[in-house]
């Protein structure tokens, strides 16, 4: 196979070893720890809250290995730990939660003593690691979607709520328009009523005009009227 023609083919495996690593739940490396670089595993959680990943990864280290983890200088420890996959060992568990961006990183180193865990020193223990990490992002997923689902279901019941008192709102808007309406047209009636009345009144003013009149003529005429 020539040059031109392996070329194509490398590019092909790089880049699929690249893609298969970004599908890795649990990825092994060595990262930087309070005790300088060293092997470990870590998992990354896109748009995830720190405090979930934190609150989740200490309640999985405890049910799984009876780990009370204290925070120190940015670290989460435990020590003295014994657990099925470890065998016989004594080991101590060390942690720290990264935040960088819009992922935050788990980052989870197992101290047996002599060595930290890892593929080449501990197959096994390695994989069965792997493994139970893996349940551990499952766990941070579930986690994090139902803390989600929760704000979701909160902002739902907000608009309706909001629903109900808008359609409340409504009622009442309609009940008062229906009662200007009411009022509005009893008042216009009332209109009709006064105006009749005025006329009414005004043809009574006349006529009551009429009368002082003839009274007040009565009264200048008094003398006249007694010598008839």
């Amino acid at each position: 196979m020539n040059k031109k023609a392996l070329l194509p083919l490398l590019l092909f495996a790089a880049f699929a070893l690249k893609l298969s690593a970004q599908f890795e739940l649990v990825r092994e490396s060595e990262r930087m720890m309070s005790f300088g670089s060293r092997p470990g595993f870590f998992m990354e959680f896109v748009n995830t809250d720190a405090g979930v990943v934190e609150e989740v990864w200490k309640k999985f280290a405890k049910d799984n290995f009876k780990a009370k983890l204290k925070k120190s200088k940015g670290e989460w420890t435990a020590n003295k730990l014994r657990a099925a996959f470890m065998g016989d060992d004594v080991f101590t568990l060390y942690s720290t939660i990264e935040k960088n961006g819009d992922k935050t990183s788990l980052n989870v180193w197992v101290d047996a003593g002599s060595y930290f865990l890892n593929r080449r020193d501990n197959k096994n223990s390695t994989e069965e690691m792997v493994r139970m990490l893996r349940q551990c992002y499952f766990d941070v997923r579930r986690a994090a979607i139902g803390k989600d689902l929760k704000m979701q279901e909160n902002q739902l019941k907000a608009l309706e709520n909001k629903q109900k008192k808008l359609s409340k709102d409504n009622d009442e808007l309609r009940r008062s328009i229906e009662s200007w309406e009411s009022r509005i047209q009893k008042a216009r009636q009332d209109i009709v009523n006064n105006e009749q009345s005025q006329e009414t009144n005004l043809v009574e003013q006349e006529n009551q005009r009429s009368l002082v009149e003839e009274t007040r003529r009565r009264l200048e005429n008094v003398e006249s009227e007694g010598g008839n």
